[in-house]
């Protein structure tokens, strides 16, 4: 009986933490940066199914920006000042990519990715790129490839110290 009270007590504290999260902020050295997650993708079911739904489960407040094949001419505002954050987290689905003639390419601009880099930087916040090829601006070189899994090994993992990577 203690243990299914102790598990009730556990449920109503982790939603109260989840009701509380939703409009908390956090600081980053002298910077505030708000909970909320900035969700990109091509259209609303892609992110929906990509990343919002686990975020809903979990209570955590987010904002979709959908980018279509010809692109957006403005990112959302990423921060309101130099020392606040609007978005604690960015995640894009497919890098927004599109099929261009013979080539796929992100509709967002080199400069829009610029910025969202720059902000991750400025305010410590991470990006999750879901769904995406891998490719040289991350330091990975296509050998060809197959449709069969193969295995992944790393051979320098010194950029990657906490992750615990195995090389």
């Amino acid at each position: 009986m203690a243990s299914s009270g102790l598990s009730s007590l556990r449920a109503c504290a982790l939603t109260c933490l989840c009701l509380f999260l939703q409009h908390v902020s956090a600081y980053v050295g002298s910077a505030t940066v708000s909970s909320t997650i900035l969700v990109i993708a091509r259209d609303s079911t892609s992110a929906i199914n990509g990343a919002t739904l686990g975020l809903q489960g979990y209570g955590i407040p987010y904002e979709i920006v959908t980018v279509p094949q010809a692109g957006i001419t403005n990112l959302p505002l990423l921060n309101s000042s130099a020392t606040h954050g609007n978005y604690g987290g960015i995640v894009t689905i497919s890098e927004v990519g599109y099929n261009y003639g013979d080539q796929y390419y992100s509709a967002l601009t080199r400069r829009q990715w610029n910025d969202l880099y720059a902000y991750q930087t400025n305010f410590g916040v991470r990006m999750v790129r879901l769904d995406v090829f891998p490719t040289a601006d991350f330091g990975v070189v296509s050998n060809g490839g197959n449709l069969n899994d193969e295995p992944v090994s790393f051979t320098n993992n010194t950029g990657f110290t906490t992750a615990n990577l195995k090389p």
